[in-house]
């Protein structure tokens, strides 16, 4: 049957103006406020900033636009850490399993046996290396190849309330304030500075700095190595839900909206303005 060319032509303009609509909507989403009001878990890799919300989708989102995507199916509504590796996501649910994803497509595989990570108060990653702490004060070394693990030192990090890492070194912030450098070799720890950081709400690490967000809004940098430390810009964080830093910048979410934020002088942008 021989088609009319003018319909052809009305169909495929009808066709270009709904592409164009969608492509319109999607950069209005990807900028509008508090399209992260729902997130739980985050964490960056590839200079990507991966999230997950509270109906178990995993997005990705372009941090110098804004812009996201969804990754594969939304099958991650039970995950209670999220990290990655220098190119993996990975996952700990709340069964305490441990689960290895792809970053590109959402897939992902069990590592080591079910529920072996059930007690898990914190994590992070170094390299391959996953680093946990137990509700008994355990520090625990994963191979994120294979999910072997191993004990590292005695059962001294009961009364952890933050754990962080650099590219080398593990470090703690204690309920009573204290920071503290842990070895990821053998899990031994020394006081880092005579400073307390007792309304940490957040922090990040961000080349070889600390950075910590106070109850009161005030962002600190910290010097890892001395424990020194100086306020940086105003008090504008006390609604900060997340902090994470990749390339040049640290990164925090509030209220559900992303910024970017400059670690010299602590001005922020929202992301994608």
């Amino acid at each position: 049957m021989n088609q009319n060319p003018t319909t052809i032509t009305s169909r495929t303009l009808c066709l270009l103006v709904l592409i164009a609509a969608i492509g319109c909507l999607q950069s209005i989403m990807a900028n509008a406020p508090g399209q992260w009001s729902n997130t739980t878990a985050v964490t960056t890799l590839n200079g990507r900033l991966y999230s997950i919300e509270t109906n178990g989708a995993l997005y990705q989102t372009d941090l110098a636009t804004g812009k996201w995507i969804q990754i594969g199916k939304a099958e991650f509504g039970n995950t209670r850490y999220l990290f990655a590796d220098g190119q993996n996501l990975y996952t700990i649910e709340t069964d305490g399993s441990l689960y290895r994803i792809n970053a590109a497509t959402g897939a992902w595989g069990r590592l080591g046996q079910a529920g072996e990570w059930q007690n898990t108060i914190g994590a992070v990653a170094i390299g391959a290396q996953l680093y946990s702490l137990e509700a008994g004060g355990a520090l625990y070394r994963t191979d994120l190849a294979s999910g072997k693990w191993v004990q590292l030192g005695k059962p001294e990090f009961s009364n952890t309330a933050f754990l962080f890492a650099d590219d080398q070194n593990l470090y703690t912030i204690e309920k009573d304030g204290k920071l503290y450098r842990v070895s990821p070799a053998d899990g031994s720890w020394s006081r880092v500075g005579d400073s307390e950081w007792n309304d940490t709400i957040v922090g990040a690490f961000l080349k070889g700095r600390l950075y910590t967000v106070e109850r009161d809004g005030s962002l600190y940098e910290t010097n890892s190595a001395t424990g020194m430390w100086k306020q940086i810009g105003k008090r504008d964080f006390a609604k900060t839900d997340y902090m994470f830093a990749t390339g040049d910048s640290l990164y925090t979410i509030e209220s559900g909206n992303l910024y970017r934020v400059n670690p010299i002088t602590g001005a922020w942008r929202a992301v994608g303005a």
